[in-house]
């Protein structure tokens, strides 16, 4: 049964609000670096070339079912004009990934606490990104050429993509990415490293360079996504607290990105909240947060995440992608039929895979063909 761009939008409206939906929508985690590797189409040649990675979508959107998608590829071009340090196009087919990074030192903490986005602007972006702080014209000749890249490649991507989605009827719940206070400080300022020592060392300054990044994260927002709706969501991958003890991630971590997510969520936003690894120590804290999270799960068992939030979070994730890599095509439909019998009952529930879907080899196609296909029909309520 085909469904309608409408339709889908309000069966994920429901369930983001913890109703029952008709059906239980499927939400697509293949990035587009599996779509131009399921298309045939050489991965390097495609990451410089947003119409075909267009085509790409749609071969995969033809082939796979899903009711919403919604993902923005790392164009190597942008990195690379910006001689990016933080995000790196790797030399063996410019997939872009994400090194570890130090951008402040610190002895620096006071003045990043004192005025963060000018401490931004004068000490971290030229560690991070050499090529926009280079001297005289040649640093603003190279910001220019970097904000044209990158207008460039995303708008044709984007509005290719809009064209590919209103043909397949598949709807985009996702627009911007923002980060966790806690999480911006360790990716891009301090590195895992450098705030794994702090922690123990500097919890202060750490504390308050984080509560002086919240209301960056929050202006983010309203740039990346300055239309608040149910739908798209803001998406916000959680790194460091897995990694944390329980009384650190509660003095450090829990207060700002709390704040965070209520202001957004206040404000009319949806906020699809990646909850990496294992989240079982902190369901507690996670009460607290507002219905508007769609709570994004990895390893957790989605039946008890069910019994602990599911009332007040809608609540996705969790097929481990791995099955789809070694297993057989019917045991792949079986741990699906698994998930779906813990987390569906009721509402507020959305299928998808544990982690983003990055290659073929990361997934058979025939076996996400097939679990696809097997949620849509069985996962109608009754």
């Amino acid at each position: 049964m085909k469904l309608t761009a409408e339709q889908r939008t309000e069966m994920v409206k429901k369930a983001i609000m913890c109703q029952q939906p008709e059906r239980v929508p499927i939400i697509s985690k293949a990035e587009p670096s599996y779509a131009i590797e399921y298309a045939g189409y050489d991965l390097k040649t495609a990451l410089w070339d947003p119409e075909l990675i267009v085509k790409a979508t749609d071969k995969m959107y033809t082939d796979i079912y899903c009711d919403a998608g919604g993902n923005m590829p790392r164009f190597p071009l942008i990195y690379k004009t910006n001689g990016s340090r933080a995000y790196v196009p790797r030399e063996l087919d410019d997939f872009v990934q994400h090194p570890e990074v130090s951008g402040l030192l610190v002895e620096e903490y006071d003045e990043y606490i004192t005025d963060p986005f000018k401490c931004i602007v004068s000490k971290v972006v030229p560690r991070l990104y050499p090529k926009l702080a280079a001297d005289g014209f040649e640093g603003s000749l190279n910001y220019l050429r970097a904000m044209i890249s990158e207008n460039q490649v995303k708008s044709k991507y984007l509005a290719g993509c809009a064209a590919v989605e209103k043909k397949h009827g598949v709807i985009n719940i996702r627009r911007g990415a923002i980060e966790a206070p806690f999480d911006f400080v360790a990716d891009l300022l301090r590195g895992f490293t450098g705030v794994s020592m702090d922690i123990r060392r500097n919890q202060e300054k750490l504390l308050e360079a984080v509560e002086a990044t919240t209301p960056l994260m929050y202006r983010l927002a309203k740039i990346l996504n300055p239309n608040p709706a149910t739908i798209p969501s803001l998406f916000m991958p959680l790194h460091m607290p897995s990694y944390m003890r329980t009384k650190d991630f509660e003095k450090l971590y829990w207060p700002s990105f709390k704040k965070l997510v209520c202001d957004l969520v206040n404000d009319g936003y949806t906020i699809q909240i990646f909850f990496e690894k294992n989240w079982s120590r902190y369901y507690d804290y996670l009460q607290e947060l507002p219905t508007g999270v769609i709570a994004y799960f990895e390893e957790d068992d989605l039946g008890v995440v069910k019994e602990k939030i599911g009332k007040k979070l809608c609540i996705m994730g969790n097929f481990p992608i791995t099955m789809l890599r070694l297993n057989t095509k019917q045991e792949c439909i079986d741990k699906a039929k698994e998930i779906l019998d813990k987390a569906a009952p009721g509402g507020g529930y959305l299928f998808c895979m544990d982690k983003s879907i990055l290659s073929l080899s990361d997934a058979k196609p025939e076996n996400l063909i097939a679990v696809s296909e097997f949620v849509h029909e069985y996962g109608v309520y009754k």
